[in-house]
């Protein structure tokens, strides 16, 4: 089962009533897929979080429970499971392609859509 999370606020695609700011996805035994969005400069994880603590964000999962930055940072760094196992990555092969990269904390990005 996956779970997308999307970002709300006054800037473009971010209103309230509409779809949001794609921030990722999180899927049973892999790790946070990020979304980057190059036009809107969120192509880090450092990057995201400074847009993310902004006060008028709303960070809000597909089935609409709201989380906090803190929440969400820490589902994107989570390494292992509840029980301890590992999480795999999300793209083993692919970042030699165009619209996926690593950025410097090893984050998993993807600039493609994806849902």
């Amino acid at each position: 089962m996956s779970v997308n999370f999307y970002a709300f606020g006054p800037f473009p695609g971010g209103e309230p009533d509409g779809e949001g700011l794609h921030i990722g996805q999180h899927a049973g035994g892999s790790r946070f897929l990020m979304r980057a969005h190059p036009d809107h400069n969120l192509t880090t994880l450092a990057d995201w979080m400074t847009f993310l603590r902004q006060p008028h964000i709303v960070i809000r999962a597909e089935h609409g429970v709201q989380y906090s930055a803190d929440e969400m940072e820490a589902a994107i760094r989570e390494r292992r499971d509840s029980r301890g196992v590992p999480l795999r990555p999300r793209w083993v092969h692919g970042y030699e392609r165009p619209g996926y990269h690593r950025d410097s904390e090893g984050i998993e990005f993807c600039t493609l859509e994806f849902c």
